[in-house]
């Protein structure tokens, strides 16, 4: 793909890819952001403690069988992150983005439903088992009229985790179930992995299938995830932990 994201690959294959969509200087703040925050786990308060997910608090089955104890306080997601540091405002300002964002939900006036990031760290990053995002249980509105944008803060590989896709699954009849069974993997072949560079943004369709293994390579991937929607159409329940819920998306 070029420059410019490609609504009619997105419609088509029900994900699509923006090269470069934020400058370089934000894309070091908000890693420097996430940085800090892992850092500085052991003095955080208690009210941004529980915005935090740790690997250690989910299944090892995820990470490979790798144990606890030997995760320390790898945050899994980072949740609400503008709690944490102003900086993660700016992405729902940036240029690109939000007209890509835009260009895929068909609307020209899009609200943020919710922002995290999500950490697959060296060695034990979780795989992520296949699943459509449509409906969900956190943030859904009542149709499909939304998308996650996926912007890439250290880039993906295949080895890395990256996410991958089952092109064209977000048109199927059985697109209307929430996920398909538990351990369910498509054909050999079938899918598709989408490698990136740090700053890119993958656009990903409700309803399309995707999923991702483990971060088996000696870098962070590390993904700031910002669901956004029609704004004309609200969430059947706002998270109570979301500080963007409700912005539009544009200039301040």
């Amino acid at each position: 793909m070029d420059e410019r994201f490609d609504n009619a690959a997105y419609d088509r294959d029900g994900f699509g890819l923006l090269r470069g969509a934020i400058p370089a200087p934000l894309l070091a703040a908000l890693r420097a952001a996430v940085q800090r925050v892992q850092d500085e786990v052991a003095t955080l308060p208690p009210p941004l403690l529980e915005r935090l997910t740790f690997e250690r608090d989910l299944p090892a089955h995820g990470r490979g069988g790798i144990g606890a104890e030997r995760v320390g306080d790898a945050v899994f997601i980072l949740g609400d992150p503008v709690a944490f540091d102003a900086v993660f405002w700016e992405v729902l300002r940036q240029p690109r983005l939000v007209a890509a964002v835009r260009a895929a939900v068909g609307v020209p006036d899009v609200a943020a439903h919710f922002m995290n990031v999500t950490v697959k760290h060296p060695r034990f990053g979780r795989r992520i088992g296949w699943h459509r995002d449509f409906p969900n249980g956190y943030a859904s509105p009542p149709t499909p009229c939304f998308v996650r944008a996926m912007l890439c803060l250290d880039g993906m590989t295949a080895e890395g985790g990256a996410t991958a896709f089952l092109p064209g699954s977000h048109r199927l009849e059985e697109a209307e179930a929430a996920a398909p069974p538990k351990g369910w993997q498509p054909a050999d072949g079938a899918a598709v992995h989408v490698a990136c560079d740090p700053g890119d943004l993958v656009l990903i369709h409700p309803r399309v299938l995707h999923g991702g293994g483990m971060n088996a390579t000696a870098a962070p991937r590390r993904n700031l995830i910002l669901q956004a929607g029609d704004a004309a159409v609200p969430l059947r329940a706002v998270p109570a932990q979301e500080g963007v819920s409700g912005h539009r998306l544009g200039p301040a």
